[in-house]
C-alpha cells in the first residue's frame, strides 16, 4: 500500500514509464499477430519506406521544440506561430521532395512497387506538421503526460486498424494507412489542449532569426546522427559475416528499449524541468538540478547496469543456445546505455542553460571516437573490439559535458561521483547475483 501511495499517477515520470512499457507491449503484440498475416516482403517494403522517411526528416530537422520548451519567448504568439509556420514550411518541402522523387527513389532500390506507397506516405510530413504546438508547450509546462497518453491512444487505435485492414488485404497497405492514421489522431488530439494558443500562419523575421539562432546546431547534428546510425551497419558488413551481423542486430534490438526509455524520460521530463528552473532562477539552478531530481535521475540510471550484469541470464533465457553470442553485443550496448544514462542528464542541463552547441559538439566527439575506436578495436581484438569500440562512443561526450558543467559552475562534483559509483556498484551486484542465479538454475536442471 505504501508503494502504491508513493506513485504519482499524474506525474510525468510515472506516465512516461507506464506508456513506454505499454507501447512496447502493443508493438510486440501487433508483431506477433501481423507476422502471421503478412509475408516478409510486406515488412521489407515498410522497413525501406520508414528508413527513407527517417532520412528526409533528419536532413530537414530544425529542432524547433527545443526553442519552445526553453526560451523565455517560447509561448509568445509571435514566436510560437513563427516556429509553427517554419515547421509547416519544412514539412511542405519534405512532402514535395518525396512526392515528386518517389519514382527516382524506387528506381535506386530497383523496386518500382515502392513508388505508390512512398507518395502516399509523403502526406505524413504535412499531417504531423499541422498539429498544434500544444505538445511542446505541455513539455515546457511540465505536463508531458499529455503527450505520452495521447501517443499511446493514437498507437492503440492505429494498431487495431492496421491489424483489421491487413487481415482482409493481406498486404502492406494496412501498415501504411495505419501510420498515417496514427499521425492524424495525434494531430487532432493536439488541438484539444491549450486552445488559447492555437497556431496560425505568421512569419516575423526577427522572431525567425531568434528561433533559428537557437536551433542552428540542430540540423548539422541531425545529419551527423543520421550518419552515425548507419555507420556501424555499413562497416560491419565489410568486416564480418551475416551470422555475426545477425547476432549484433539481435543485441542491438534487445538493448533499444533501455536506451529509448532513457531518452524519453530525459527529453520529456528532465529537460523541461531544467529549462523551467533556469528561466525562473539562474542562481540556484544547478543546486535544484541535483537536489530536486533524485528520483528522476535514479529512474534513468538504474536499469542499464542491472541489464549489463545480467546479460548472460537475459540472453540465455530469451534465445536458444545458438544465439548466445548476442550476450557480448547486448552487454556492450548496455555499457553504452550506462554512459548515456550519465551523459543525457548533463546534456539536458547544458541545453536548458543556453549551451545548445553541446548537441553538435557531443555528436562530433562521438563520431570521431566511433570511427577510430571501432576500427582500431577490430584490428586489435576482432568482433569484441569492434562492438566495444562502438559502445564506448558515449565516453567523449560525457567527458565534454562534465568539463563544460564544471567550467560554467553548474557541477556539484560529489553528486556526479555518487551517480558513477551507483552505476558501477549496481552493475557488479547484478553480475554476481545473476551468476549465482544461473548456477542455481543449472543445479536444478532448469537450464542447460
Amino acid at each position: 500500500m505504501r508503494i502504491l501511495k508513493s506513485i504519482n499517477l499524474k506525474g510525468d515520470l510515472f506516465a512516461t514509464g507506464l506508456t513506454f512499457g505499454a507501447q512496447g507491449l502493443i508493438k510486440m503484440s501487433s508483431s506477433l499477430v501481423l507476422t502471421r498475416i503478412l509475408r516478409p516482403e510486406a515488412y521489407g517494403v515498410v522497413t525501406v519506406i520508414m528508413s527513407i522517411l527517417f532520412v528526409i526528416e533528419m536532413i530537414g530537422d530544425l529542432g524547433l521544440n527545443l526553442f519552445v520548451i526553453r526560451d523565455t519567448n517560447g509561448e509568445t504568439p509571435r514566436f510560437l506561430n513563427t516556429a509553427w509556420t517554419l515547421r509547416l514550411a519544412r514539412a511542405t518541402l519534405n512532402t514535395l521532395i518525396l512526392l515528386t522523387g518517389a519514382g527516382v527513389i524506387a528506381s535506386i532500390y530497383g523496386a518500382p512497387e515502392l513508388t505508390a506507397p512512398l507518395r502516399v506516405m509523403s502526406a505524413g510530413f504535412l499531417i504531423s506538421a499541422l498539429a498544434s504546438m500544444s505538445f511542446p508547450i505541455a513539455i515546457r509546462r511540465k505536463r508531458a503526460r499529455i503527450i505520452v497518453y495521447s501517443e499511446l491512444a493514437a498507437q492503440f487505435l492505429s494498431t487495431i486498424f492496421s491489424i483489421i485492414y491487413c487481415y482482409f488485404s493481406r498486404d502492406f497497405w494496412g501498415l501504411i494507412y495505419g501510420f498515417l492514421l496514427n499521425n492524424s489522431i495525434t494531430t487532432v488530439i493536439s488541438y484539444l489542449f491549450f486552445r488559447d494558443l492555437r497556431p496560425a500562419i505568421h512569419f516575423d523575421r526577427q522572431a525567425a532569426k531568434e528561433v533559428l539562432r537557437f536551433t542552428k546546431y540542430s540540423t548539422p547534428s541531425s545529419l551527423l546522427t543520421l550518419a552515425l546510425s548507419q555507420f556501424d551497419k555499413i562497416v560491419f558488413i565489410k568486416f564480418f559475416d551475416l551470422r555475426l551481423l545477425g547476432i549484433y542486430g539481435l543485441g542491438s534490438n534487445l538493448a533499444a528499449p533501455f536506451e529509448g526509455l532513457i531518452s524519453k524520460i530525459s527529453q520529456m521530463v528532465l529537460y523541461p524541468r531544467c529549462a523551467h528552473d533556469y528561466r525562473e532562477n539562474r542562481e540556484d539552478f544547478a543546486v535544484r538540478y541535483y537536489t530536486e531530481n533524485n528520483r528522476l535521475l535514479l529512474s534513468i540510471l538504474v536499469l542499464p547496469p542491472i541489464a549489463f550484469g545480467a546479460a548472460h541470464v537475459i540472453v540465455s533465457i530469451l534465445y536458444p543456445s545458438r544465439y548466445l553470442g548476442a550476450e557480448t553485443a547486448f552487454r556492450a550496448f548496455m555499457l553504452r546505455a550506462m554512459l548515456l544514462s550519465l551523459s543525457s542528464p548533463s546534456e539536458d542541463l547544458l541545453i536548458a542553460a543556453g549551451q545548445s552547441q553541446v548537441i553538435l559538439i557531443g555528436n562530433v566527439a562521438r563520431a570521431i571516437w566511433m570511427v577510430v575506436a571501432s576500427i582500431a578495436g577490430y584490428y586489435c581484438f576482432g568482433f569484441i573490439g569492434f562492438i566495444y569500440g562502438m559502445a564506448m562512443s558515449g565516453l567523449p561526450p560525457l567527458v565534454y559535458y562534465f568539463w563544460l558543467q564544471r567550467r560554467l559552475g553548474f557541477m556539484i562534483a560529489r553528486f556526479e561521483y555518487y551517480k558513477v559509483a551507483f552505476v558501477v556498484t549496481l552493475a557488479l551486484v547484478s553480475y554476481l547475483g545473476s551468476a549465482m542465479l544461473w548456477r542455481f538454475l543449472e543445479a536444478l536442471s532448469v537450464v542447460h
